[in-house]
Formats: structure tokens, C-alpha cells, sequence
């Protein structure tokens, strides 16, 4: 599963985890718009994550990845 989160860096959508404990994210796959979760909440540990900033073509332009850690609330 990847989930993506509109984000301009890990340590930004850090510091937001650490602030608000949950943060929306959307798993895009081509048969839906997208399936909402919670980074947090709901996402389980190992997830993948990407960050963008903008969306091209109905979808989210990805310029940064990482890897969820329930345990500590953060990706990594």
C-alpha cells in the first residue's frame, strides 16, 4: 500500500504528526478517486509514503518518499 500526503518535506509532515497527531492521506490506485486514511490513526506501520506538493493530470506529482513508523509517529 502507498499512501500519498501533501507535503513540502518529511521533517515538515513530521513536525505536523508531532502537532496533530493525525494527518489525511489518500491511496490513489487507478479503479478509484482515491480511499482516505489517517497517518496515525489508521495506516499501518511499513506503509509507504509519498509526498507532493502538486497534482498533474487529476493525480499527485510525488517528489519525495518515505516509510511509515506507527511505533514512533513519523516517516522515515
Amino acid at each position: 500500500m502507498k499512501v500519498y500526503v501533501r507535503a513540502k518535506s518529511k521533517a515538515e509532515l513530521n513536525r505536523r504528526l508531532r502537532m496533530e497527531d493525525v494527518i489525511r492521506c489518500t491511496d490513489y490506485t487507478l479503479l478509484t478517486d482515491g480511499i482516505e486514511f489517517y497517518l496515525g490513526a489508521d495506516v499501518p506501520d511499513g506503509t509507504a509514503v509519498a509526498l507532493y506538493t502538486k497534482i498533474q493530470n487529476g493525480f499527485p506529482y510525488a517528489h519525495s518518499f518515505g516509510v511509515y513508523n506507527y511505533n514512533k509517529n513519523q516517516v522515515q
